[in-house]
């Protein structure tokens, strides 16, 4: 995988972010409908890039008042892999894969 590639998938989501708070219509949408609109940005990096069907995406607005700090789901002992990957800031882990190498390769 090339590190060009990887890093566009690593700021995604912060691309959404920044697209969300300059187009409030965008927002709006987002926060509709977060899988197809995220899938279709997804899609300007890797045609035909998609969760899979059974992924249920979600995104909330962060109250100023408020801090999330979202856990993976305790499915055991983590690989040394899954934590090499989050120490070494690759994106979420999901189901044993690093999501942003799913979607790259």
């Amino acid at each position: 995988m090339s590190e060009n590639k990887l890093l566009a998938w690593q700021e995604f989501p912060n691309g959404l972010i920044a697209k969300a708070m300059k187009d409030e219509s965008f927002r709006k949408e987002l926060l509709a409908n977060p899988k197809a609109v995220m899938e279709k940005e997804m899609d300007k990096l890797k045609k035909g890039a998609k969760f899979p069907a059974a992924l249920e995406v979600k995104v909330i607005e962060q109250p100023a008042n408020v801090f999330y700090l979202v856990l993976p789901t305790a499915t055991g002992q983590t690989s040394d892999e899954e934590l090499d990957m989050v120490s070494g800031g690759q994106d979420v882990v999901l189901n044993g894969e690093g999501f942003v190498n799913h979607l790259v390769n």
